[in-house]
């Protein structure tokens, strides 16, 4: 019987989920932990600081400093993962430009 590979997708999937969860150990996840994790492998020399407020600030090299609303992002993954994947998926468009 053969094996099938999985996608390269899914494993990489399988690595961020891996190294979010080794943390989690020590404490609970957060918005702003997985944001983060989100725009750091997206853009890995953007600078990602939690603020005192609950959001982001993004350091991004020759750019401005952008923050990141979490709690407006948290409430669209809350309602699913379509509403998810397009409110992270435009604050990575908003971060690049």
């Amino acid at each position: 019987m053969a094996f099938l590979k999985p996608p390269k997708a899914l494993l990489a999937a399988a690595g961020l989920l891996a190294a979010l969860a080794l943390p989690a150990c020590s404490e609970p996840p957060s918005w702003q932990k997985l944001l983060t994790a989100k725009i750091s492998e997206q853009y890995p020399s953007y600078k990602v600081q939690a603020t005192a407020d609950g959001n982001l600030l993004v350091e991004r090299p020759g750019l401005a400093a952008m923050p990141v609303d979490v709690k407006a992002i948290a409430a669209f993954c809350l309602r699913g993962p379509k509403d998810c994947d397009y409110a992270t998926d435009q604050m990575l468009l908003q971060l690049a430009r």
